[in-house]
């Protein structure tokens, strides 16, 4: 059976104690690589997924176990992203700068900006500093003005040229409506609870696929979806993360509207993702009819979250099943033996070596340390 004390020790003897060593005392920011065999590459780039991700993670690590050595790690993480990877021109984040903070990459990405938003007012709620609440603020009204148009949201947006692309996707939404979420939480205007609502009708309106129960996962110009590919790790997450979403926005039509679709969004994953119910994992996408049977750190992790949810919303005994069983899974092929977990493992159980698979761009303690906060919060 689950227990919230397996995950606060798991959170707290191995996640926490793993990433505090990648701490870069010399340069600022965390160390931007470490390879499946535990060693750090202190001159790999350190991108804005990672860097921002991490300021949330230790802030929401610190708000749960009132900790202030967390605090202190958030204080200076939110010093070094806005000293070297916030724009002073325009408030947006670089893409990715080198291991000493000089630019590497000045794009500006939706998706990093929202992991940046989101970041920022986790940051903010921990640690009550007006200036992250203003850069809260001036990243939000960027974003609602120069990353979207009248069909949603762009994927990016290049200053000096006026063709931003016409290719959108669900995962960059996905992570707008995270942001915007934990944005009107803790700040509380008025232009966050629209902008929130907006975001979460546009899964209603156009990424919800109602004859297939997915969700969608690249649209057109138009947000007309395009391509066959159910994201298993996408859907299983928007279960529970847009659900989440509904609760702080507080609009019961929107709820009512959206809980059922999700709840389909969650079992099709079920029926369709799920190994052997979940003790053999589950797999990462299917493509145009093809399984991807590749076993992803964050897609178990996000399983894990979406069942308890359905167990804890739907009353659904079996839920709480598949997420035993997907958490044995976890604890016998993903922990590495330096507490943070591979990045992925294959179809036979065997981690996949990478110069990544510990902490990389988009490697970090997001999924997984969100993983232990949650389950501390809301397993029964």
């Amino acid at each position: 059976m689950l227990n919230k004390t397996e995950f606060y020790n798991h959170l707290t003897n191995d996640l926490l104690p793993f990433w505090n060593n990648l701490y870069d005392s010399e340069y600022g920011g965390f160390y931007g690589s470490v390879n499946s065999g535990n060693i750090i590459n202190k001159t790999a780039p350190k991108s804005a997924v990672l860097q921002t991700r991490l300021l949330w993670y230790y802030s929401s690590c610190y708000k749960e176990l009132q900790d202030i050595k967390l605090l202190e790690y958030a204080h200076r993480q939110f010093e070094f992203i806005s000293t070297y990877m916030i724009d002073p021109a325009d408030g947006g984040i670089y893409w990715e700068v080198e291991h000493d903070g000089k630019i590497k990459d000045s794009r500006k990405h939706t998706y990093a900006l929202a992991f940046t938003l989101y970041a920022f007012s986790a940051y903010y709620d921990a640690s009550k500093n007006k200036t992250a609440f203003d850069a809260a603020n001036r990243l939000f009204n960027l974003t609602e003005t120069n990353f979207k148009d009248e069909y949603g949201y762009l994927e990016d947006f290049v200053f000096d040229k006026a063709d931003a692309g016409t290719i959108r996707t669900m995962n960059t939404l996905l992570h707008i409506i995270e942001a915007y979420t934990e944005y009107y939480r803790v700040i509380k205007s008025e232009n966050g609870r629209k902008a929130l609502e907006y975001s979460i009708n546009l899964v209603i309106n156009k990424a919800y696929n109602d004859n297939l129960h997915r969700i969608d996962c690249y649209f057109d110009k138009f947000m007309n979806p395009v391509g066959d590919i159910l994201s298993y790790g996408h859907d299983i997450e928007s279960s529970w993360l847009i659900y989440r979403a509904c609760e702080v926005l507080g609009n019961k039509e929107i709820t009512g509207n959206l809980s059922p679709k999700l709840e389909k969004v969650a079992q099709n994953v079920i029926s369709k993702g799920f190994v052997d119910e979940s003790r053999n994992g589950m797999y990462y996408d299917c493509k145009n009819g093809v399984e991807n049977k590749t076993r992803s750190w964050w897609v178990m992790a996000e399983a894990i979250v979406a069942l308890v949810h359905q167990y804890n919303l739907y009353g659904d005994s079996k839920s709480m099943i598949l997420a035993e069983n997907m958490w044995n899974y976890v604890k016998k092929y993903f922990i590495s033996p330096y507490g943070e977990w591979h990045m992925q493992v294959n179809d036979n159980g065997e981690f996949m070596k990478s110069p990544s698979g510990l902490c990389g761009a988009w490697k970090c303690p997001y999924h997984n340390g969100r993983m232990c906060l949650e389950m501390m919060k809301i397993l029964p």
